[in-house]
C-alpha cells in the first residue's frame, strides 16, 4: 500500500486598485474619464474573448500608442481584472478616479495619461486589501456672502443620502462605519466616509455638490487593518471658528 500527503494553501491574492489624477481643468477630466472608461471597457471585454492571448493589438495598446505613452502589451497577465467587472472611472471637478475592485495591479500607462494630457497623479493605492476612506473637501469662495448657510444646506442634504451609500451589503456583518463630518482651517467643510461602492458614493456627492454649486476635492486613502472606527478622531474634532 503507498499512502500520498498533499499539503496546500490558498490565498486571495487580489486587492483594489485606485488611481486619482487631477488636472488644471475641469473639461480636461471629464474628457480624460470619458477616454478611459471606454478604454477600460472595451480592453476588459477584448480579454474575455482573448484571454490576452491574441496577436493583434489590444483596445489598451491602441490607446498607448495612439497618445504616445510608453511600453507595449499592457494590461495583460496579472495588470488588468480577469474574473471582475472592469475597472470603473468618475470625473469630480478637477479630479478624476479609476477604481477597480479586485485586481494584483494595473498598467503604468494610466498614469501615464494623466501626464500626457496635462495633469498629474495625486495619488495611487496599488492592491489594497482594506476599505478605502474618501475625505472630500468643499468649499465657497471666502467672500460669497452666503457661504456658511450653503454649506450647511449642502451638509444636511447630504447626509440624507448617506445612509443609503454606506449601509453595509446584506450578509456583511462588519461594524457599520458611520461617515464623519469635521472642520478645517477658513471654515472649509470636510467628509470622511467609507462607501459600499466607491464609484457610486463619488457619483452621488458630485452630482450633489454640482447642483449646489459647491467646488469640491476628494482624496481617497485606505483604512488602517483592525480599526473599527478609523474616523474616530475626527469625530472629537471640535468644529473650529472661520476667521473674520
Amino acid at each position: 500500500m503507498r499512502i500520498y500527503l498533499f499539503q496546500a494553501f490558498a490565498s486571495n491574492n487580489s486587492g483594489s486598485y485606485t488611481l486619482v489624477g487631477t488636472f488644471k481643468d475641469e473639461a480636461t477630466a471629464e474628457e480624460v474619464a470619458r477616454l478611459l472608461a471606454e478604454v477600460s471597457a472595451a480592453h476588459s471585454a477584448w480579454l474575455e474573448r482573448t484571454g490576452g492571448v491574441d496577436d493583434g493589438p489590444s483596445p489598451l495598446d491602441e490607446m498607448v500608442k495612439r497618445e504616445g505613452l510608453r511600453g507595449d502589451r499592457q494590461g495583460r497577465n496579472d495588470d488588468w481584472p480577469y474574473y471582475d467587472d472592469a475597472p470603473q472611472v468618475v470625473a469630480a471637478g478637477l479630479q478624476v478616479l479609476f477604481h477597480s475592485t479586485h485586481t494584483l495591479t494595473m498598467p503604468a500607462a494610466l498614469g501615464e495619461l494623466f501626464y500626457a494630457r496635462g495633469g498629474r497623479v495625486q495619488m495611487e493605492l496599488d492592491h489594497a486589501h482594506e476599505e478605502l476612506a474618501v475625505e472630500f473637501t468643499f468649499w465657497l469662495r471666502y467672500d460669497d456672502p452666503g457661504r456658511n448657510e450653503k454649506l450647511d444646506a449642502l451638509e444636511a442634504r447630504l447626509s440624507q443620502e448617506l445612509a443609503t451609500w454606506t449601509k453595509r451589503d446584506d450578509g456583511d456583518d462588519r461594524p457599520q462605519i458611520e461617515p464623519a463630518w469635521h472642520r478645517g482651517e477658513w471654515g472649509i467643510r470636510h467628509l470622511s466616509v467609507v462607501f459600499r461602492d466607491l464609484i457610486d458614493g463619488v457619483q452621488g456627492v458630485r452630482r450633489i455638490a454640482r447642483d449646489m454649486g459647491v467646488e469640491v476635492r476628494l482624496n481617497v486613502s485606505e483604512c488602517p487593518s483592525g480599526v473599527p472606527d478609523p474616523f474616530a478622531l475626527l469625530r472629537n474634532k471640535a468644529p473650529e471658528e472661520s476667521p473674520r
